[in-house]
């Protein structure tokens, strides 16, 4: 049997897609978004676990396209979705499944292969240069002042018969690029933090002036379900922004760090990493970080046995941040192919392994000087 369609919706609501890719209709019905969070083992799980019906597809072929002009989504807006839907002999291919979102464009290649077992997914996404400022407009982010564009890549390859289990066992790699241009924000300026900038956005709530990008990426490699930075770095005219650790498609754990370097010397700069944890569904943000606590201490004890002047000292960024070659990282490279802009290699930006990976590389001096400059997580 041989299911051939052409089909176009004028309006759609973002719910109504969640039982094709897996979620409970009944719960969204009910919940709204909410409804595609399920605990499991006491945490929340985001990725939907449906499995395919295998035994279905295999009844009939199908070439369907289908197209939707307005798409209705509270955070996100999408439009003018495509898509080519093809089912030959139980291999499924979503090719291409094209969208506009946020003032870009999002094209991607799916294929899941259930020829044989286990069921094979590869996935190619594509999001052409988009503006940040209505990307991430929801998360602070001002329009009027943000020139800043994102574009990014996500190519893997899983098994299983779910999307949370493909992607638990999925292979390759996602790279989100930011080429140069400002961004205005109107909360706490993440991508250039430190103790005094932190306390005085985290009162004010605005920035004075925009951060100027020169170049930024932020890159994972995924093995095996389990992504580790590869790299993130974000090259700014103040600062250089670093991060280390990963997440899991696994378990849907966050336990990532992000650290700003200041090119100048100047006070009041704690270098504390801004630590991302908890899910997918609840992430978790920590910027008192053990970095910071020590600090402060040495802070305490230079006020009690001097002046409070020396208590400033241990709060100094001494401005060594090496500016880095846009090159590499505007090329979405891996890191260890990112370069100072003088052209050394990088010794800040992690091997693109998690912390657990790294165990037992290096010596103990060198794995020394790389707690002191980095927090170790995941």
């Amino acid at each position: 049997l041989l299911l051939d369609a052409d089909l176009a919706t004028q309006r759609l609501d973002i719910i109504d897609v969640g039982p094709f890719i897996g979620y409970d209709p009944q719960r969204l019905d009910a919940q709204g978004g909410a409804g595609a969070i399920t605990t499991v083992q006491g945490t929340p799980r985001l990725l939907p676990d449906a499995p395919l019906r295998i035994e279905a597809i295999r009844n009939f072929d199908a070439n369907v396209r289908y197209s939707v002009k307005t798409i209705r989504a509270p955070n996100v807006p999408i439009a003018n979705a495509a898509m080519t839907l093809k089912l030959d002999h139980s291999l499924l291919t979503l090719s291409p499944l094209t969208f506009d979102m946020a003032g870009g464009h999002v094209a991607s290649d799916i294929e899941i292969n259930a020829r044989n077992q286990p069921v094979r997914t590869s996935y190619d996404v594509r999001l052409a240069p988009t503006p940040m400022g209505t990307l991430l407009a929801r998360w602070g982010v001002e329009q009027s002042g943000t020139t800043g564009m994102v574009k990014g890549r996500m190519q893997m390859t899983g098994l299983g018969d779910t999307v949370h289990d493909s992607l638990a066992t999925a292979n390759g790699r996602i790279a989100v690029i930011l080429p140069a241009g400002s961004m205005w924000a109107r909360n706490v300026q993440l991508s250039e933090i430190d103790v005094g900038t932190f306390i005085t956005k985290m009162f004010e709530k605005k920035l004075k002036d925009p951060v100027q990008i020169n170049c930024g990426l932020i890159a994972f490699t995924v093995r095996n379900g389990v992504a580790a930075a590869d790299p993130i770095l974000i090259d700014t005219r103040k600062n250089v922004m670093v991060g280390r650790g990963g997440f899991s498609f696994r378990n849907e754990s966050l336990d990532l760090a992000f650290r700003a370097d200041g090119k100048k010397i100047s006070l009041f700069s704690g270098q504390s990493p801004v630590g991302i944890g908890g899910y997918f569904a609840r992430p978790s943000i920590n910027v008192i970080s053990p970095d910071l606590i020590a600090r402060g201490g040495a802070a305490a004890a230079l006020g009690i046995v001097a002046t409070p002047i020396a208590a400033t000292l241990a709060f100094v960024d001494v401005g060594d941040a090496k500016a880095a070659a846009c090159g590499p990282v505007l090329a979405g490279a891996d890191a260890a192919a990112q370069r100072t802009r003088g052209g050394k290699p990088r010794d800040d930006v992690g091997r693109g392994t998690t912390a657990k990976d790294e165990a037992g590389k290096g010596s103990k001096a060198e794995k020394k000087t790389q707690d002191k400059k980095f927090l170790g997580i995941f």
